[in-house]
Parts: C-alpha cells; structure tokens; sequence
C-alpha cells in the first residue's frame, strides 16, 4: 500500500450561470414538446406549477 501526500487544493471554477442556463433551455425544451404533444393549456398549466415550486423554495438571506 503506497501512501501519496495530499496535493495542495485550489479554487475551482464557477459553474453556476451555464448550469443555469443548460436548465433553462432544457426546460423550454421540455415544454415547447410539452406544447407540441398536448396543447398550450397543458405547457401553461405546467409553467405554473414549475413556477410556483420555484417561489416557494427557500431562500438564503
């Protein structure tokens, strides 16, 4: 069994604003097919259900 010393840890890079954007367009994605396969009720209804999840989510203050 070899014993190797712990490298020195740096910062990593911010991933957060693609994340965000890659789930944003895969929701409009996900609802455009929504749409496509059962109407625009059904992609409204579902963008208010996402929506309303989201506000009640809490925050950091």
């Amino acid at each position: 069994m070899s014993y190797e010393p712990r490298r020195p840890t740096g910062t990593v890079e911010n991933y957060t604003k693609p994340f965000l954007w890659m789930a944003g367009i895969v929701l409009f994605l996900a609802l455009f097919a929504l749409w496509a396969a059962y109407g625009y009720l059904a992609s409204l209804a579902t963008a208010l259900v996402v929506r309303i999840g989201i506000a009640v989510l809490p925050t950091e203050d």
